[in-house]
């Protein structure tokens, strides 16, 4: 009976579609249009500050700073609308948060756009500077390379060197995208210290000036023991000093009999021996060491220094000289690296990753 009266009473509930208010409807969504356009324009403000906050300060603390003015300015946004007589007394957190949200991405990437060219540029170009190799042979060459970026544009580029009789070369150079190279060969053999002044100026008369030294020297190379056409058997340490103002790393080698040896490092000194493969036993054999130097930015450079001296020595009757195989290099040569030229690009990244896992979160929250 109960579930009889139960039915009958459902059967006589009407449904009734609720009043639908158009102008209320009309109303809030204008006010949400405004709400969205000031936190748009309160971003740009906001920017502009930032700009001028940004000027004055010390380039290692200007993004985490600038970052923290940005959050923190965000609670002003609610005053603003207030004063500006916007009525956000519904605004729940919902509403505050899609708000914030609007401001601070607005106000980060058009920061980010004012702090770089065409609009802001203060800092100097960006330049590195290399010297293949520090310390070479002479009849070698130096190879001059200096990767050069700068955001608003490079203006000159002047490249001196200054020979250790007082002469001044001023070399032309090959540009391969942002990496300048210049090639000294020292026709005239001179020994001792070269000055490399490189200066570099941009469209806002930034200017970046280094300077370098590299030396030629018959002793970037000597051999130390045995002594040149001394007789050898297939134990005797041959053994060589290497200038270590070279490179910061090099892979040095000798060539016997066109074989290419790699040399091992023994304390201070390089060394091989007669027992690999290239060395012929009872005969004389000559051999010329060779160090390969390269230099890195988004693309490498290569040089080499070629010991200006031959060696030659005299082998034993060794039957164990030029059985074995040389040995594996013990230097691996620098490889290329990636540049960037937008400086706090990270930090932005950073910023946007936070803010869209932020949301991310409070979707899922709602879910």
């Amino acid at each position: 009976m109960a579930r009889r009266r139960k039915l009958e009473k459902e059967k006589g509930y009407e449904f009734k579609i609720p009043e639908f208010d158009e102008k209320a409807f009309v109303r809030k969504e204008k006010r949400n249009t405004k709400v969205a356009f000031l936190s748009f324009c309160f971003a740009l403000f906001i920017a502009g500050v930032s700009l001028f906050l940004w000027s004055g300060m010390s380039a290692p603390y200007r993004w985490p700073l600038i970052l923290m003015f940005g959050v923190f300015m965000s609670p002003f946004l609610r005053y603003f609308m207030i004063k500006l007589n916007i009525d956000v007394s519904d605004f729940g957190k919902k509403e505050w948060a899609g708000t914030f949200f609007t401001y601070f991405l607005t106000w980060l990437m058009v920061f980010t756009i004012l702090v770089n060219p065409p609009f802001y540029d203060d800092a100097p170009p960006h330049v590195e500077l290399a010297l293949l190799p520090c310390v070479q042979e002479p009849g070698g060459s130096i190879i001059i390379a200096a990767y050069i970026a700068d955001n608003a544009g490079i203006r000159e580029i002047n490249l001196t060197i200054i020979e250790p009789g007082g002469g001044v070369i001023y070399p032309s150079y090959l540009k391969k995208g942002n990496i300048y190279i210049w090639n000294y060969s020292n026709p005239l053999n001179l020994i001792g210290d070269f000055k490399v002044k490189l200066t570099v100026e941009d469209v806002n008369n930034h200017v970046t000036k280094l300077e370098r030294i590299f030396s030629y020297s018959k002793d970037a190379i000597k051999l130390i023991y045995p002594r040149n056409g001394t007789k050898v058997d297939s134990a005797t340490p041959i053994r060589f000093y290497i200038d270590k103002n070279v490179s910061d790393k090099f892979l040095p080698i000798c060539i016997v009999n066109n074989e290419t040896i790699n040399l091992t490092r023994s304390g201070n000194f390089y060394e091989t021996s007669p027992i690999y493969e290239g060395w012929i036993p009872n005969s004389n054999v000559s051999i010329r060491v060779i160090l390969k130097v390269r230099h890195c930015f988004n693309q490498c450079l290569n040089n080499t220094v070629v010991d200006s001296s031959f060696y030659t020595f005299s082998t034993e009757n060794d039957p164990s000289i030029g059985s074995e195989e040389g040995p594996k290099a013990e230097v691996e040569l620098p490889k290329p690296k990636r540049f960037t030229l937008i400086p706090g690009f990270d930090f932005l990244l950073l910023a946007v990753a936070i803010v869209i896992a932020m949301m991310m979160r409070k979707m899922y929250d709602r879910d």
